[in-house]
């Protein structure tokens, strides 16, 4: 007993453990979250079988931690290299105080592979894999930029009180959050203003996008590789997530018709918009984010969050996004230093895309 590869008669133990101890759920998993749970880690574009999930299993109860991992290819200064990312690392309560997280990062690490990531580690996850060598680099500037103000601060409040008063808050609150959000959006001198964007946007079809993530990585010395399977399977992965709202994807033109940039954002109408990636010529940047706030607000969404490239953060805090480095954590670890330094100062085109966060199965 101990780590050993993850097998498909293991997966309704998983999400279990998935359900009950990560999503604080009562009750079984669902039955679409072990096909969730299927999909990701053996039928996708990124998993590798001789890289495979891991589990720990108790000769007393079974299947009682679960680390899952996938694979990206990348490239670092033009030679390609295999990167592992762990996710969704979840042990039974029992077991948290022995061996088993441990034992399976362990493994998980010992694999061949150039670099380790994770982007959404918690602070429990952070702390056992800072302790294990690993560092957290330069990625985790997390920006929020409110749309909607008003009902902004009433969706902060309601997140920090009971669910009763929470109901009677939103009830009581939200036809002045109303009225004070449409003066925030017309008056000149209010950092809320919505301004008419200088780009066009279409939807763009996967050929355009990948020939988006090549002509905007120069100046980088890591980036992500994709192919049309790859993306397609991801884009269409993440479509499938209901709860983090609809999957919204842009590319911008200007007045020649030239495209200089697009982004990729989940539209939840009253609720937050979670911002999967911003790319572009960097001089077209505060256009860009015009034309984001602009498309958001158009469709209800109240703010808006996301992860900065840090060569980017001066642009973002002149449209009015503040920051800060609470949420899901980017981890990494390897034996080569120059990789390490490329993370550490912000040189690599990395966004939610390219790692774990766009691969959470959720509820």
């Amino acid at each position: 007993m101990g780590v050993r590869a993850l097998v498909e008669s293991d997966l309704p133990q998983v999400a279990n453990l998935y359900w009950r101890y990560m999503r604080r759920r009562q009750g079984s998993a669902p039955p679409a979250l072990l096909s969730f749970f299927r999909e990701l880690y053996f039928t996708n574009p990124f998993s590798d079988p001789d890289i495979p999930s891991l589990v720990y299993e108790s000769q007393e109860h079974g299947v009682v931690g679960f680390l899952g991992g996938s694979v990206r290819r990348m490239s670092f200064r033009g030679q390609p290299i295999r990167v592992i990312f762990g996710g969704n690392l979840v042990v039974h309560p029992d077991y948290r105080s022995g061996l088993a997280a441990p034992r399976i990062i362990s493994s998980f690490l010992g694999t061949q592979h150039d670099l380790s990531l994770t982007d959404s580690a918690n602070d429990i996850s952070r702390r056992i894999l800072e302790k294990m060598g690993m560092l957290v680099p330069a990625l985790n500037y997390h920006w929020r930029r409110p749309l909607r103000p008003g009902h902004y601060a009433l969706y902060g409040l309601c997140h920090s009180t009971g669910p009763l008063f929470s109901a009677s808050l939103k009830f009581a609150a939200k036809p002045l959050c109303s009225l004070a959000d449409s003066m925030a959006a017309k008056l000149s001198a209010s950092p809320f203003r919505q301004l008419n964007p200088r780009l066009a946007g279409t939807e763009p079809d996967i050929e355009t996008l990948l020939q988006c993530f090549v002509e905007f990585r120069k100046g980088y010395s890591l980036w992500p590789e994709y192919d049309s399977r790859s993306l397609q399977w991801l884009l269409n992965f993440m479509e499938r997530r209901p709860a983090r709202g609809q999957l919204r994807k842009m590319v911008l033109r200007n007045e020649d018709q030239k495209i200089v940039g697009w982004y990729i954002y989940y539209v939840k109408p009253g609720a937050v918009g979670e911002v999967v990636q911003i790319g572009g010529d960097p001089k077209y940047t505060k256009d860009l984010l015009d034309h984001l706030f602009a498309d958001a607000w158009q469709h209800g969404v109240i703010a808006l969050h996301g992860v900065v490239d840090s060569r980017r953060l001066p642009d973002f805090s002149d449209k009015g996004c503040f920051f800060t480095c609470r949420g899901g954590w980017a981890v990494a670890r390897t034996g080569n230093t120059e990789l390490l330094k490329t993370l550490e100062r912000g040189d690599a085109c990395l966004s939610r895309l390219d790692g774990e966060w766009c691969l959470d199965p959720g509820d």
